[in-house]
């Protein structure tokens, strides 16, 4: 089976010399645990004969590519934007009116076609789904992150395009990663989500006595039960590294 390198060297040894082509990946974790950073820097280590594109929902393009650079990662990828579609479509739209509403100017006034044009609003989820169709095999892409999928669309919907995401993964042989914020969502939600993924890692931030360790779980390895496992890691000038792994045996 080919398998493709995460960018985090132990990481890649203790899965199966990297993540398995067609599989796709949930990264979740706690706010500052790094999974954005993660999710860049898998994207990042993209090979030579990979179509690379992160789809970004929280950050500036320009940010994303200004941290790459920090870290002296390849650049050389594909960045949709949905939060500055969102932003241009949607909610600037609603600025827009609301504008105009505390001017004393009536809703039938700002709505008038010869006065005003008002953009149809955002199909988040067709968008995404036609950016991911257009991408050629093999692969390598990272939504980050599922919280605005689900915050701005219905669950069921977001879960039926994410089971998309995985079958044209798979027949394409690509590898595709999600990053979701954990407790922000009902236990149905974030389940139904790792029901569709095959593989799951976790991020989190834990207080200790004299601070915090940070720690990564391998949760679920579809069909290798064996490869889950706990690692500490850190952050340096290349970006995140394993400094530990204990078994979970």
């Amino acid at each position: 089976m080919r398998s493709v390198p995460t960018g985090v060297e132990n990481l890649d040894n203790a899965l199966m010399n990297g993540i398995p082509a067609g599989y796709t990946v949930l990264l979740s974790g706690t706010p500052g645990s790094g999974i954005e950073l993660f999710a860049k820097q898998f994207l990042a280590f993209h090979l030579p004969e990979e179509d690379a594109i992160y789809i970004t929902t929280t950050e500036r393009t320009e940010d994303i590519i200004n941290t790459m650079k920090e870290f002296n990662w390849k650049t050389d990828i594909k960045i949709v934007n949905l939060g500055e579609e969102f932003y241009r479509h949607v909610l600037e739209k609603e600025l827009f009116i609301s504008k105009y509403r505390e001017e004393g100017i009536p809703a039938t006034e700002i709505l008038r076609p010869h006065k005003f044009h008002i953009e149809k609003e955002l199909d988040i989820l067709t968008l995404l789904t036609y950016e991911i169709s257009l991408l050629k095999s093999p692969f390598r892409l990272s939504i980050d992150s599922l919280d605005f999928l689900f915050s701005n669309e219905e669950n069921s919907r977001v879960l039926s395009t994410l089971r998309t995401i995985k079958s044209h993964t798979q027949y394409r042989q690509g590898v595709a990663l999600f990053t979701l914020v954990t407790a922000l969502y009902p236990s149905i939600i974030q389940s139904g989500v790792e029901e569709i993924v095959d593989i799951i890692l976790t991020m989190e931030n834990i207080r200790t006595q004299t601070g915090f360790d940070r720690v990564l779980t391998i949760k679920k390895f579809r069909n290798h039960p064996e490869k889950v496992g706990i690692f500490k890691y850190d952050f340096s000038k290349n970006g995140i590294s394993i400094q530990k792994i204990s078994s979970m045996k």
